[in-house]
């Protein structure tokens, strides 16, 4: 079967992309995804950590448990550890699950923050595997950026609807459960792929519904990208995020490069290593 195929191919190519990261000095992009990724990561911990401390004073002031009597009441004997550690744990409480949720969603936002860094080494890739050049054009890398951004936002979009679509439909109808969800997880695949193949269609003067066109025909090719980028960021921990981070975006958009060559048929040459 064609997609499945596909799939497994693209796989191949981001694997790939190891060798051509280190080999034609394409890694020093691994450390500008990673220095992004501190210091938005750093600035939203920050933020949320002022925004845990304010819901645990709030809910420790609405909760007040120092009008409990020290004597009579059910929660006398507790009253102490109440005061003194409730605020605390709620606090520790909030900042953790905040970290959790906003981890996740930075390593998405990145999709578009890192916009022009994608840009930049799917085009290098492409230097690096064909031989030819793209001198640098601000008017052009502009147009990637913005595409970008516009083809992933778009992409999100979707993908939130086709997720409150499955979940309603579940709702009602719960076995649909065992069909709707590996349906979304190859959609969320798919439309990470599909914004990493659309910066090789823009370069090549694809318009949007002709690099739409293309990507449609190609799931394969993109639903293996976006699993291998979602499987490197999915990484569990700190340590597991830093290699996350650091491969994830640069397999797949190298992958991506290598794949969307394939297609087209564009003949890869051996080109002298850096």
């Amino acid at each position: 079967m064609k997609f499945f195929s596909d799939f497994f191919k693209a796989i191949g190519n981001c694997f790939k992309a190891f060798a051509l990261i280190f080999e034609k000095g394409l890694w020093p992009y691994m450390f500008i995804f990673l220095g992004f990724w501190l210091a938005l990561w750093i600035l939203s911990i920050y933020g949320l950590f002022i925004l845990a401390d304010g819901l645990s004073d709030y809910l420790s002031n609405y909760v007040e448990f120092s009008a409990i009597p020290d004597t009579g009441h059910w929660l006398s004997f507790a009253k102490p550890y109440l005061i003194g550690t409730f605020s605390f744990l709620i606090k520790i409480l909030f900042k953790l699950v905040l970290w959790f949720t906003t981890s996740t969603l930075i390593k998405y936002v990145l999709l578009m923050i890192l916009s022009p860094v994608f840009a930049l080494l799917s085009e290098k890739a492409e230097e690096k595997l064909t031989g030819k050049t793209f001198p640098f054009n601000f008017h052009q890398l502009l147009k990637d950026i913005l595409r970008g951004i516009a083809i992933s936002l778009r992409n999100m979009l979707l993908e939130y609807f086709f997720i409150v679509t499955c979940f309603f439909l579940s709702l009602f109808f719960p076995p649909l459960f065992i069909i709707t969800t590996p349906f979304l997880l190859f959609l969320g695949w798919y439309y990470v792929g599909f914004a990493l193949l659309d910066y090789n269609s823009e370069r090549h003067k694809y318009g949007v519904s002709k690099s739409i066109k293309f990507i449609k025909e190609n799931r394969g090719t993109a639903c293996g990208i976006g699993f291998v980028y979602s499987f490197f960021m999915a990484l569990p921990f700190f340590p597991g995020s830093i290699v996350g981070i650091m491969f994830g975006p640069s397999v797949g958009v190298v992958g991506s490069t290598i794949s969307f060559l394939q297609i087209n048929k564009i003949d890869i040459i051996e080109v002298k290593k850096e």
